[in-house]
């Protein structure tokens, strides 16, 4: 497994300009071979043969070496936003942030959209006993106004809205990973999980062993089983730029298939197609037992992947994961491919 620094983000526009380079000087220190001559049709097959050597090097440097993680084009596509925090329309004056309080992975970029009448920001908080990993000072955001921000530091960002102070919102940024066989999920939360808490934890599954290649929409179906192994939820998602963000909302209810879905939070029409965050809120993460999720690639640019590429990842509670880590071998449960590697993803 490879990782690379944010501050070294590398950027596949700066890579096909190196290969091109390349293929130039070679093509260059080749035109020897047409001194003297003027057979024009020779050279012009020369440089078509050329061009058709250069091309699938150059794409491959786009989509990614499988095997690499993370893919150069990871970085790009985590400079577009993907979780969006909204301020609603409010006839009472100034409303909250929505939601208050989230958790994310290490890399993400999120907006802030104003749906109100008045003016918002966003800054961090910085006193005697707390300073944030980065200080956040926004420009004003006004009515229909939007404010981007790419977490590449983890930690808590305590925020506030300068003209109202008592508006306050909190980003906490982790930065943590778990392997699979087919894909990484990056966690934007603490695991083991308190049921107590109920806190919302939003997940990044990058594909491992299929190229991300944002012309193509990958379809993902996601599984969300208990303890027993037993599905309680399962829906598809359409994903443009290949890397699933998937929020969970932790929610008691009697049923434990009352789940509700929606997203994507945000999408980008431009150089690169991106999806935003999907959420699913329902009674998951809210007992002291695991939870499973088990996430599959099952098509591809409109193509059925006849072997559909799936992980299968486990969620362990603070008071059960001893316990889990001594049964492991239990045949209740669904088996897990993943290995967790806290701290290993992006630093």
């Amino acid at each position: 497994m490879q990782s690379e620094d944010l501050s070294t983000q590398l950027s596949y526009k700066n890579v096909i300009r190196k290969e091109i380079f390349y293929f130039v000087s070679i093509y260059m220190s080749d035109l020897t071979i047409f001194k003297n001559r003027t057979n024009i049709a020779t050279l012009l097959l020369f440089t078509i043969a050329l061009a058709i050597v250069a091309s699938p090097i150059l794409y491959s440097k786009i989509a990614y070496a499988a095997g690499t993680f993370p893919p150069p084009i990871f970085y790009n596509l985590r400079t577009i936003p993907s979780y969006a925090i909204t301020i609603p329309f409010s006839s009472f004056g100034k409303a909250p942030f929505e939601p208050a309080d989230v958790s994310i992975p290490l890399g993400m970029t999120v907006i802030w959209f104003n749906d109100n009448n008045g003016l918002y920001s966003v800054n961090t908080v910085s006193n005697s006993t707390y300073s944030p990993p980065q200080a956040i000072k926004a420009t004003i955001i006004g009515n229909g106004g939007s404010f981007t921000h790419t977490f590449s530091k983890a930690g808590v960002y305590d925020y506030y809205d300068s003209f109202d102070p008592s508006i306050l919102g909190r980003v906490t940024v982790v930065n943590s990973m778990e392997s699979g066989k087919n894909m990484n999920m990056q966690i934007g939360g603490k695991l083991p999980f308190n049921p107590n808490e109920l806190r919302r934890m939003v997940l990044s599954f990058v594909p491992t062993t299929i190229s991300l290649t944002p012309k193509f929409v990958m379809t993902y179906e996601v599984t969300l089983l208990n303890s027993t192994g037993k599905t309680i939820f399962s829906h598809r998602y359409d994903d443009a730029d290949g890397i699933l963000d998937m929020e969970l909302v932790p929610h008691k209810s009697k049923n434990v298939t009352d789940f509700i879905t929606w997203g994507p939070d945000f999408r980008s029409q431009e150089s690169l197609r991106t999806t935003g965050t999907f959420h699913i809120k329902g009674p998951v993460l809210v007992d002291n037992s695991p939870y499973y999720i088990r996430v599959s690639i099952i098509d591809q640019g409109n193509k059925i992947i006849s072997n559909p590429v799936i992980d299968t990842f486990a969620f362990l509670s603070q008071q059960t994961s001893a316990k889990h880590a001594t049964n492991a071998t239990s045949t209740s449960a669904p088996p897990t491919n993943s290995t967790k590697t806290d701290s290993a993803t992006l630093k």
